[in-house]
């Protein structure tokens, strides 16, 4: 893992299989040091990153942005750490091919005290966001695949469960945000984060909104 902020780490990318776009895209995993325990957000499927997870003091929460983050290491995460796995309940039928739940959510819930759970629907029906203000003074956003940077360009990304209508009210509510940092679950590139102003990221939602990543076509719409 490489360290991002006093409170935040992001695994090794790793390329993602199960897509035909070139650009290839890069999964993200992140580590959120939080005054009750570590979390882990998103998927992270390499030992190294698992290793350098128990150095850092395990975790005692996972959580998904949503059913394409299960693979063969939630298991292995539940278990080494004795962590709870939290996801959306409309990606539970997917995530329990790999592993069992701890628990689910269906709307907006503040956990810990001030981890923000936060449905985001469209890129699939149980996408979620999370938003965390840091005591560090920066507040995260992590955006799991509801947007990212590809090829240079910010896009939304659509799969075979995608709804526009609601990837396009998750946007408008993202607007009332205002976050410094974005993170970012998939990207074309090594770099899954960024820091924003308001005026930067209204920009990038505007882009995003007019460039889909269809996934279902492995190309990016003109």
């Amino acid at each position: 893992m490489m360290q991002l902020y006093e409170d935040l780490w992001v695994s090794i990318p790793q390329e993602l299989t199960e897509g035909a776009v070139t650009p290839p895209l890069m999964m993200h995993g992140f580590l959120l040091k939080h005054a009750r325990g570590n979390i882990l957000i998103s998927r992270m499927e390499n030992p190294i990153d698992h290793q350098a997870i128990e150095e850092a003091g395990g975790i005692f929460r996972h959580y998904l942005t949503h059913w394409h983050e299960a693979g063969p290491a939630l298991p292995l995460l539940q278990q080494r750490f004795n962590a709870a796995l939290y996801c959306h309940n409309k990606a539970l039928g997917a995530v329990t091919h790999f592993a069992e739940p701890d628990d689910t959510f269906s709307q907006a819930e503040v956990h810990c005290g001030s981890f923000h759970v936060v449905p985001t629907p469209g890129h699939t029906p149980g996408s979620t966001s999370y938003l965390y203000a840091s005591p560090n003074g920066k507040t995260y956003l992590f955006v799991g695949d509801t947007l990212t940077l590809y090829d240079g360009r910010w896009v939304t990304m659509l799969g075979e469960d995608s709804n526009e209508a609601d990837l396009h009210q998750s946007l408008d509510f993202y607007r009332a945000l205002r976050p410094d940092v974005l993170l970012l679950s998939t990207t074309s590139g090594d770099v899954p984060w960024q820091e924003v102003d308001l005026p930067r990221w209204l920009a990038i939602l505007d882009e995003a909104e007019n460039s889909p990543l269809d996934l279902r076509r492995g190309e990016v719409d003109a």
